[in-house]
C-alpha cells in the first residue's frame, strides 16, 4: 500500500524549487491587476506571489472594510459571486448579529451588488436547474442553509434536523439532477473513527432540508494506489467538486486524502480514494481553455490563474491549494490521479480555501 507521507515528500520538494525561483519568477510570472474596483497595495498581494513558467496571476478582487475574508466562489457564466465571510463564528454561536457577504461581479471585476446572508457561509453552488444559489452557514454547528435568487435577490432559508454526525455542513455540489453536502466536522468515536454519514443527498421541501446518507465516515473503498480494499475514516469532510466523468469527489481535508464516489446517490455507486500526504482544500478539474479564480483569505484577494490546461494531462488536469494551516506554506499545485503527487505551481498565497475552474 502507498505511504501517506511519500507523496508529502515529493510537495515539500516541489516547494523547494519554487522557493529557489521566487527571485526570478516574482517578477515575470505575474501581471497588474484586473479589478476595477479595488487597488491593491504598492507592495501588495502580488509581490508576495511566485509562479512556475506557464503561469500567469493577477488580481480579480480585493474586499473592503465591509466585506472581507473572502471564500467560496461561484461562476455563472456571466457573473462571478463571491462569498465573504466577514468575522463570523463557524459554529454560529454569534449568527443572531453576525452575517456574511456574498458580492457579485462581473468578469472584469466590477461589483454589481451585495447580498447579506446570516451566520458563517461557507459552502456556495449554482443549482444548474433553478440558476439559484444554495449556501450553507456554520460549518462546524448549528447548520443554516438557504436559497439565494441573485436577480430577485430573495433569500430563502432552511432549516436542519438535529445532525447525527454533531458538527455541521460544508460544501455542496450537484450530479444528475441530485445535490450532496459534505457533513463537516464530525464527532468521532473512542477510536478516533467518524462512522457517522460524511455525505449526503439533500433535497428542499416546505422550508426544510431532507438529507440521505450516501457515504458513511467509515465506509469501504478501493485503494487506488494499491487496489487493495480500505476502511476510509472520514475525519474531515470538507469541499466537493465533480470529475468530468461525473464522480463526486470529496476532500477529506485532516485526512489528507481525496474520495471519488462514482454513480454517487444510486445502487451503483461505488467508492475510492487517494492519499495526497498533505492538507487540501478546494480541488477542481480544468478540461480546457480557461482560467483558476483563487480566494486567499487572509490577504483579502481574489486571484486569476491562467495557463494551459490541457485535457488528460496529469499535471494539467486536476488542480488542488492548500490553506496555511495544512503543514505547508499555501499554495495551488496539481495532483497526479495515478500516485497523489501534488506539485505546487503558485506559492506566497496566505490562506486560500476558495478555488474554481472559470472556462473562456
Amino acid at each position: 500500500m502507498k505511504s501517506a507521507i511519500s507523496p508529502r515528500i515529493r510537495i515539500l520538494s516541489g516547494f523547494a524549487l519554487l522557493v529557489a525561483l521566487v527571485a526570478l519568477l516574482s517578477g515575470c510570472a505575474t501581471s497588474s491587476s484586473t479589478s476595477t474596483n479595488a487597488t491593491p497595495p504598492a507592495n501588495g498581494p502580488l509581490s508576495q506571489l511566485a509562479a512556475l513558467p506557464g503561469y500567469q496571476v493577477s488580481v480579480f478582487a480585493q474586499g473592503t472594510q465591509s466585506y472581507f475574508g473572502p471564500d467560496s466562489l461561484v461562476d455563472d457564466g456571466t457573473h462571478i459571486f463571491i462569498d465573504y465571510q466577514n468575522k463570523t463564528a463557524k459554529d454560529c454561536t454569534d449568527a443572531a448579529t453576525a452575517n456574511s457577504t456574498i458580492v457579485e461581479y462581473t468578469l472584469q471585476g466590477k461589483v454589481v451588488t451585495t447580498f447579506n446572508i446570516p451566520g458563517h457561509s461557507d459552502g456556495m453552488r449554482e443549482d444548474p436547474s433553478t440558476r439559484l444559489l444554495w449556501v450553507t452557514s456554520c460549518e462546524d454547528g448549528n447548520p443554516r442553509f438557504v436559497t439565494l435568487d441573485p436577480t430577485s435577490g430573495t433569500i430563502t432559508p432552511y432549516t436542519f434536523a438535529p445532525t447525527p454526525h454533531g458538527g455541521g455542513y460544508d460544501d455542496l455540489a450537484f450530479v444528475n439532477g441530485m445535490a450532496f453536502i459534505a457533513a463537516s466536522n464530525p464527532n468521532l468515536n473512542a477510536a478516533g473513527v467518524n462512522v457517522f454519514p460524511a455525505v449526503d443527498e439533500m433535497t428542499l421541501s416546505g422550508g426544510t432540508v431532507t438529507l440521505k446518507p450516501i457515504l458513511m465516515g467509515n465506509a469501504s473503498a478501493t485503494d487506488l494506489v494499491s487496489k487493495s480494499t480500505v476502511t476510509l475514516n472520514e475525519v474531515d469532510p470538507d469541499s466537493m467538486t465533480v470529475d468530468p466523468q461525473g464522480n463526486l469527489v470529496l476532500v477529506n481535508q485532516a485526512g489528507s486524502e481525496l474520495v471519488f464516489i462514482s454513480n454517487p446517490g444510486t445502487p451503483q455507486q461505488s467508492v475510492s480514494r487517494l492519499l495526497v500526504g498533505d492538507q487540501l482544500d478546494d480541488t477542481v478539474f480544468a478540461p480546457r481553455s480557461g482560467r483558476l479564480l483563487v480566494a486567499d483569505g487572509v490577504t483579502n484577494t481574489t486571484y486569476w490563474i491562467r495557463s494551459t490546461f490541457v485535457p488528460n494531462s496529469v499535471n494539467h488536469y486536476l488542480y488542488t491549494e492548500a490553506p496555511d494551516d495544512s503543514g505547508t506554506v499555501g499554495f495551488v499545485g496539481t495532483v497526479d490521479p495515478t500516485t497523489g503527487l501534488v506539485t505546487p505551481a503558485v506559492i506566497g498565497l496566505t490562506h486560500p480555501t476558495g478555488m474554481i475552474f472559470v472556462p473562456d
